[in-house]
């Protein structure tokens, strides 16, 4: 009877898994409940020795706990309130996804269920956002933002961009008719993050998935032919008037001195955290500090921001919470995770392990995707399903 509690409770953690990266495409709650079933099927399917064993024999999954436990010291001296800090702690939890999946996802069978079913929650948005633009599916949200579903504009093109790169991997993968399938898809998952859903972040990191791609497959020349060829296509973009004019009226008023656009309140909490930075470089302000310590600065400078909760960039963020140590810290953990990726079980999964490090790297230089909870979750989820497949030598007892 205990062996068979152990079984269930065991597969149901793995499903979970699986359930956890179809939700990333679906509406929060549906991530929020999967995460919180998945910690407690996993504390219920036992087996505590093996899992560890698992960890202590993964330097990526030992980074990412390192580094919560790095923003849980940060809760001890932060200005913020003890309360207010822990609330953030709470967001960087995520991180130690990291740990609990590679300790429990030794199937091969449920990595690649794990693997498709993000593939196929993120085909569905992609078909209801074009369905959205054709009018058959009502759109109530702001136009200007774009055809986004469930998720906002931002998190949309990011897990797309994500989610193109992978489907060219199949496309160069498969042959005859799922070629031309996946073919398809990825030129229809191109355009709804160019045309038809306003986030620049995706776009960007769409950008550099493509070029990553082509230097894995093909090398540096073909590299070259692309860059020309996306010079040209800016070009006549532009001509026809279809590049955002918005956004190219931002950058103009920002390099005028304006701080009214978007561009210019990120420039002016970029400016105004690296001010902070200076006051504590080491160590850092603690744990959720940055709303507190910002108000300060703003109303002093009598700045058009003076509620900041985050940088809107990871990399300042982590500097101004916890110092150049959380800084290092945190490349490190990616370094390891990019290491990791050409240690794989399969190539396949070591391709889509540094596509995924590089969408969280060029992502955070525009936002704060760790702590955000839809992003965060993103990449803790998906990162410990690729770094299950991590072949590590078990340490003799």
């Amino acid at each position: 009877m205990k062996n068979q509690f152990f079984t269930f409770t065991d597969t149901a953690t793995l499903w979970l898994i699986v359930f956890c990266c179809l939700s990333i495409a679906l509406p929060t709650a549906f991530m929020s409940i999967s995460t919180i079933l998945l910690m407690i099927f996993w504390i219920l399917s036992g087996n505590f020795k093996a899992k560890l064993e698992r960890i202590f024999g993964s330097p990526a999954a030992m980074a990412a706990i390192a580094l919560f436990i790095m923003y849980a010291i940060g809760t001890i001296y932060s200005s913020a309130s003890w309360d207010y800090s822990l609330k953030f702690l709470l967001k960087y939890q995520k991180l130690l996804f990291i740990p609990l999946i590679i300790s429990v996802m030794t199937s091969e069978k449920y990595r690649v269920y794990a693997i498709n079913s993000f593939l196929i929650g993120m085909m569905s948005v992609l078909i209801i956002s074009y369905l959205m633009w054709l009018g058959v599916i009502p759109h109530r949200v702001d136009l200007s933002q774009g055809y986004f579903v469930f998720k906002g504009r931002i998190a949309h093109n990011i897990f797309m961009s994500f989610a193109l790169y992978l489907m060219m991997h199949r496309a160069i993968k498969n042959t005859g008719l799922h070629r031309y399938a996946w073919i398809v898809f990825s030129i229809l998952a191109a355009l709804n993050i160019i045309f038809l859903v306003n986030g620049r972040t995706g776009q960007i990191t769409m950008l550099v998935l493509i070029f990553w791609f082509i230097y894995e497959v093909w090398g540096i020349k073909k590299i070259t032919y692309l860059v020309v060829l996306s010079l040209l296509s800016i070009a006549l973009l532009q001509t026809l008037h279809e590049l955002p004019h918005s956004r190219l009226t931002d950058i103009q008023q920002e390099s005028a001195g304006g701080t009214s656009t978007s561009v210019g309140q990120r420039l002016e909490m970029y400016k105004n955290t690296l001010t902070l930075i200076k006051k504590h470089p080491v160590f850092g302000g603690g744990t959720g500090s940055l709303e507190n310590e910002y108000r300060i600065i703003a109303e002093q400078e009598n700045s058009s921001l003076i509620r900041v909760p985050n940088s809107h960039n990871q990399f300042l963020l982590t500097t101004q919470e916890l110092g150049i140590f959380g800084l290092a810290l945190l490349l490190a953990m990616w370094a390891l995770h990019w290491k990791a990726s050409y240690k794989t079980s399969e190539p396949q999964y070591g391709f889509a392990l540094r596509g995924l490090v590089l969408t969280i790297v060029v992502g955070s230089l525009f936002n704060s995707l760790l702590l955000d909870a839809g992003e965060g979750k993103f990449y803790c989820v998906l990162a410990g399903v690729l770094l299950s497949s991590y072949t590590y030598k078990k340490t003799n007892s």
